[in-house]
């Protein structure tokens, strides 16, 4: 892929470290990432921290993204899971062949899209327990990619998480690695 244009999507009770790393990772590799608010542009995380969206999920074009990133969270990620507005989203953008992440419980998002459906995916200790489908692979890795969905542990692996996502999205190893170490990509 040649855009590395990125939406995350931020609902009431997101898992801050699982949203905002993604972001800042990917803009250190000069992606361009959008923040979408699902229900309001001010967003609060589940350990209280209020974020200010770019824009709301009812302003996005999915034609304008490569990615889809979804947070954890409880309760954000049964609130993505209830959005009939984020269940579509992703089903689109994974027919799309577009990169569908998800970390931590968000996985319930997609198995409930459907997409998951025959998929390797992991998510934090109990994923397995909330997906009650045979058909969701749950592997407990810390990160697992399965064609162009990509799913993570939780909030302690949400840069290996990121740099998964940079991957499927194209930057190198070595851009990867420089931000791995601190440093800023400039393009």
């Amino acid at each position: 892929m040649s855009q590395k244009r990125t939406c995350v999507l931020l609902i009431n009770g997101f898992e801050e470290v699982e949203a905002l790393t993604p972001v800042d990772i990917l803009r250190r590799l000069g992606g361009e990432v959008i923040i979408a608010g699902v229900e309001a542009k001010e967003v609060t995380g589940s350990h209280g921290v209020k974020v200010i969206t770019d824009k709301l999920l009812s302003e996005v074009d999915l034609n304008d993204f490569d990615a889809l990133v979804l947070p954890g969270g409880l309760p954000g990620s049964t609130n993505l899971r209830d959005s009939q507005e984020v269940i579509k989203l992703l089903q689109q953008a994974h027919s799309a062949g577009k990169v569908c992440a998800a970390i931590c419980a968000a996985p319930i998002v997609l198995r409930d899209s459907g997409i998951a459906k025959d998929k390797n995916i992991t998510g934090y200790p109990g994923t397995e327990q909330l997906a009650h489908d045979k058909n969701f692979q749950y592997t407990g890795k810390d990160v697992e990619q399965d064609g162009n969905i990509i799913s993570g542990k939780g909030m302690g692996k949400a840069a290996v998480f990121s740099f998964a996502i940079a991957k499927a999205l194209g930057f190198s190893e070595s851009e990867i690695a420089a931000v791995a170490d601190g440093s800023f990509i400039t393009r």
